[in-house]
């Protein structure tokens, strides 16, 4: 509480510091300072955006933490071989992978708006390309939208309270969807404003092409940030009689939308069943929006991994109904809270509120937008620490407190001659205040990634081809994942398999020239809380009988 409560006073100091020292000599400078801004700022942004992320993820190429990112990348590297999926592997129980599709064929569950853009990044080999790249989009899109729906000196403090935030710390530095929303959110209000000013039809299908390609990333978010959008250009059409402009953009965007049962077709066989409910029917029913939990069995037995998994969610949907909405509630804006205000930033929150005062209707409409994409999840359940589905509300959270900062400058300064002072000293104490976080998440990604990363250096030793059976012990976290398909697993010098006990032999039958190792759960769990570099505890397999 020391930290929290040196952090209010200095806070509270900078934004009071015009009303005690006046500008004079300084005034040119703060003029000249702005001037730049205006040109520069939104590129500053994006570049220092890009440096702040990379560094954060804490490698050179990152590694996939967890078991959405690895179903992304898949797919990108499935995309960038020309293809939509691969060929399911010999006896599919052995490689089967959360979040991803082993028959008919392998493929990612998720919709490929995501996937097809990391595709960029698979085709010269540099996976984390986009991600960083979209975190310099984004960061430039926020940058310039605040400074156009308020200044120079709010703009700057949105983009730096919004990169140094724990939950963009935490998610933006990630193969995660959201970030490829969250960057196509920002771009569609651009668009919007851009048509708004010019009516310019090339705006407004722009506009289309961001919400369906977002569509085709994450539907529900995509459907929260079109409803607000759509509203006000329907009402514009209506008052402009812009009605084959509107034919055009609707045009677009079916066009993107078409990419789906285009999707379905080439990866389920049936233009009418998306990847993601086969793979809900076969492994997870239980994984749909609503207050009722699924029991139905799946088709499929799963794996370990998907199997604790199960037990895991189950009990959230069976906890997820009417009667505790409003404890759901409260809990997911308690995390979705300490994401954005945690530790040291919690005295922010004072001027949050006083944001709401100050805000432009451009604002405000961004705030709305984030408030309708919060109760678009509540249908569903999920871990309340879970905040990544919400990564998309954090540039309207950061405009609001910019906002409330600079009200509070402008108050203290008496008008605006003197409350860039105010401004640059609050942009002082927030980077001190944000320094230790971005220091503190980049330990934590280097945590977080320290398994696989210490896995896959091991494999490395193993006396190739190989095939390496594991099995999974309930004691070990279910969102790490070492069992993936590989774009091309013949070539693949080893395979990590799960160990189905006897039908292990099976799959040695098929592939006779690999040697057989086998991982004892016990072992692997050791190993894996030991940070002494030793290798694998693998035991041989004999070889399978013809």
């Amino acid at each position: 509480m020391t930290g929290i409560a040196v952090a209010a006073i200095a806070l509270l100091t900078a934004v009071m510091l015009p009303r005690f020292v006046s500008v004079g000599r300084f005034e040119s400078g703060f003029e000249a300072m702005e001037q730049w801004l205006r040109r520069y700022g939104a590129w500053a942004a994006a570049v220092s955006s890009i440096a702040v992320v990379w560094f954060v993820w804490g490698e050179i190429l990152p590694t996939a933490k967890i078991q959405d990112e690895s179903s992304y990348l898949l797919q990108s590297h499935i995309f960038a071989s020309g293809r939509w999926t691969i060929p399911s592997p010999p006896i599919p129980e052995f490689f089967e992978q959360p979040h991803v599709l082993v028959v008919p064929a392998v493929a990612s569950k998720y919709p490929p708006g995501h996937a097809l853009l990391l595709s960029i990044g698979s085709l010269v080999r540099f996976p984390p390309l986009v991600p960083l790249l979209l975190a310099g989009v984004t960061a430039w899109l926020l940058f310039a939208l605040a400074l156009r729906v308020s200044n120079a000196w709010v703009a700057l403090l949105t983009w730096l309270l919004w990169a140094t935030a724990s939950i963009t710390l935490r998610f933006q530095s990630s193969y995660l969807s959201e970030v490829t929303t969250g960057a196509l959110m920002l771009a569609s209000w651009w668009c919007l404003l851009e048509w708004r000013d010019t009516r310019a039809r090339r705006w407004l299908l722009l506009l289309a092409l961001a919400i369906g390609w977002s569509a085709i990333t994450r539907p529900l978010t995509s459907l929260a940030i079109a409803v607000p959008i759509g509203v006000v250009v329907l009402l514009d059409t209506v008052r402009q009689r812009g009605w084959k402009d509107l034919g055009l953009a609707v045009g677009v965007g079916v066009a993107v939308l078409a990419i789906l049962p285009l999707w379905s077709a080439q990866t389920t066989g049936d233009w009418r069943e998306w990847p993601v409910e086969r793979y809900r029917v076969d492994y997870i029913p239980w994984d749909k929006p609503g207050f009722t939990a699924d029991s139905t069995p799946p088709r499929r037995a799963g794996s370990a991994v998907i199997q604790s998994m199960t037990s895991y969610f189950l009990q959230a949907h069976a906890e997820h109904t009417p009667a505790a909405l409003p404890g759901i509630v409260s809990r997911r804006v308690l995390n979705l809270a300490t994401g954005f205000f945690q530790n040291l930033r919690l005295p922010l929150l004072v001027f949050a509120i006083a944001g709401l005062f100050a805000m432009p209707r451009a604002a405000a409409f961004a705030l709305g937008t984030a408030l309708l994409h919060f109760a678009a999840y509540v249908m569903y359940a999920h871990d309340p620490y879970w905040t990544a589905y919400y990564l998309e509300t954090a540039p309207a959270v950061a405009m609001l407190v910019a906002l409330g900062l600079w009200r509070a400058a402008r108050w203290a300064a008496r008008g605006d001659v003197r409350a860039p002072l105010g401004a640059v000293a609050a942009l002082g104490v927030l980077v001190a205040i944000g320094a230790p976080a971005v220091r503190d998440w980049r330990a934590d990604h280097a945590i977080r990634s320290a398994f696989d990363r210490r896995f896959a250096r091991s494999l490395t030793e193993v006396e190739a081809p190989a095939i390496v059976f594991l099995r999974y012990s309930p004691r070990l976290a279910i969102h790490p994942s070492v069992v993936f398909n590989r774009l091309d697993p013949e070539r693949a010098p080893v395979w990590v398999v799960h160990d189905l006990g006897a039908r292990n032999a099976e799959l040695l039958r098929l592939a006779p020239e690999r040697r057989g190792y086998r991982i004892d759960e016990g072992e692997l769990l050791r190993w894996a809380v030991d940070e002494r570099p030793r290798p694998l505890p693998l035991r041989a397999l004999a070889p399978a009988a013809p």
